[in-house]
């Protein structure tokens, strides 16, 4: 391959790499949202029997997801962001305090 054409080609590469790197952090809160999520599935798969506790870091995880929609504005909200403002948080908060009143109700 040419010197050249290599050049064009990590150039791109680099171009891309940023690109990508870029859109990734702007989806922060998302993946903090689905960071907690993570958790919570892999203590419900490692202790099934604690099924209280990782319902519980979900209804947090949904507690969170309200909380960052309600104080980032719509560009920095990411993919937390679906319909107006008080909608999402509403829903959000909603599901949370929802699951974490079955967790705790149910026997």
């Amino acid at each position: 391959m040419p010197r050249r054409r290599q050049r064009t080609v990590r150039r791109r590469l680099r171009r891309t790499v940023r690109r990508s790197s870029r859109r990734i952090r702007a989806q922060w809160p998302f993946l903090a949202v689905l960071a907690v999520l993570a958790a919570a599935a892999i203590y419900l798969g490692v202790s099934p029997g604690h099924w209280r506790r990782g319902s519980g870091v979900i209804a947090l995880a949904m507690l969170i997801a309200g909380g960052l929609r309600l104080v980032l504005r719509a560009p920095r909200a990411g993919l937390l962001e679906v319909r107006a403002r008080w909608i999402d948080v509403f829903f959000y908060w909603a599901l949370g305090v929802g699951i974490l009143v079955l967790a705790i109700r149910l026997d």
